[in-house]
């Protein structure tokens, strides 16, 4: 008799668990999930983070201000250009490190964040622009200096051809100085037009696809004016 009453409470105490499981099952757990709570904004250290981020940027607007200043072949209407970028991004800048100190918001601290990188553009736009327009005016520079070089060669061989003297392999050297410094004007042909025209914006892919061929075409013709100066240092060199 025992025995049955042992098993019976097996049973009812097994079909009990089953019944609590499948309930369990299509009404979900009995206990309520609680939300995960969003970690609190340390408002003060963001503030500080953020003003922070506008103070290097206002740092490097300085050394840039210093570059443009110094850099002796950059043409009058790219010198006024940049000065003018320059002077508009520190007031900019200036004025919503102001507005950062005031926020006590967190939604309007990320939008101060959001416009000291998409108004502004300093690291992505600024600085390529500031670089490659004093690189390309030297360049240009460079290259009319060079023209003038090839001239003052091409008379000295000129002479030396009509006494009577061999000077084929000067004459080659000449003509891939003149092909090298065309090569080099080409190369940076329209591309500072088109980055000085670039303005800042939310699709830093679209910029980054505007600083890429300067960047690229102010390498090429550094490479064509080394060849130009090897030119005619070899004429140069065959003459004496």
């Amino acid at each position: 008799m025992t025995r049955t009453r042992s098993g019976d409470l097996v049973k009812i105490r097994t079909g009990a668990l089953a019944a609590v499981a499948a309930l369990t099952f299509v009404l979900g757990s009995a206990t309520p999930a609680v939300a995960a709570s969003p970690a609190p904004v340390d408002l003060g250290a963001a503030r500080a983070a953020v003003t922070a981020r506008i103070d290097g940027r206002l740092h490097t607007l300085d050394a840039l201000k210093v570059a443009v200043t110094g850099a002796t072949t950059l043409r009058g209407t790219h010198r006024g250009t940049l000065s003018n970028l320059i002077s508009a991004d520190v007031t900019g800048l200036t004025a919503l490190r102001a507005k950062v100190a005031a926020d006590s918001a967190a939604a309007d601290l990320r939008a101060d964040e959001r416009s000291m990188v998409q108004d502004y553009r300093v690291y992505l736009l600024v600085v390529p622009k500031v670089r490659y327009t004093i690189a390309t005016d030297a360049e240009l520079a460079a290259i009319d200096r060079l023209r003038t070089v090839h001239d003052t060669l091409a008379a000295a061989v000129a002479k030396d051809k009509a006494a009577g003297r061999d000077v084929s392999q000067q004459e080659a050297e000449l003509a891939d100085l003149a092909a090298q410094l065309d090569a080099a004007g080409s190369a940076l042909a329209g591309h500072l037009d088109a980055l000085l025209a670039q303005a800042p914006g939310p699709d830093a892919a679209a910029i980054a696809a505007v600083v890429a061929p300067a960047r690229t075409a102010v390498r090429t013709a550094r490479l064509d004016l080394g060849k130009a100066v090897a030119d005619a240092k070899r004429v140069r060199d065959q003459l004496r």
